[in-house]
């Protein structure tokens, strides 16, 4: 079976091109993060010498077999290897900020509720005791309370 050279060529370069742009989406999301010890932690950077080493070997062979569509994604994806481990060992030697993280984000301001009556209180049910419907009756203040944000 005879393949052309453009095909093989073409076929190459859709190849490298994947091999290249797969690396795009976790160095931008380590660079992001690269003052962020808490996000950094999903990095694994035992992964990134695996591929670093990966990158080399392919580099190399590339280079000796005389491919150009094989050692071309090592070219790029090599020094980002190298990279993101740095970046990673650096920021996980910094002292982790903890900064407040809102549970829900508020864009508009919450309503003030105010009640003059007695509120129902339902008991809660456990797996361990039979459901027994309890109501009672808990006072809320009649003054009402304003939540700023």
């Amino acid at each position: 079976m005879h393949i052309s050279a453009l095909v093989a060529n073409g076929l190459g370069f859709v190849a490298t091109s994947f091999s290249i742009v797969m690396w795009v989406p976790q160095a931008r999301i380590t660079w992001r993060n690269r003052n962020h010890p808490i996000r950094l932690a999903g990095v694994s950077e035992t992964t990134q010498w695996l591929s670093m080493i990966g990158y080399l070997l392919w580099g190399v062979f590339g280079v000796l077999i005389g491919s150009f569509w094989v050692a071309a994604p090592s070219f790029v994806s090599f020094p980002l290897s190298i990279a993101t481990i740095v970046i990673v060992r650096r920021g996980r030697r910094l002292i982790p900020a903890t900064p407040p993280v809102p549970i829900a984000p508020i864009t508009e301001p919450l309503p003030v509720l105010s009640s003059t009556g007695p509120m129902p209180v339902a008991a809660a049910a456990t797996a361990h005791a039979p459901v027994v419907p309890v109501v009672s009756v808990v006072p809320v203040a009649t003054t009402p309370i304003a939540i700023v944000a």
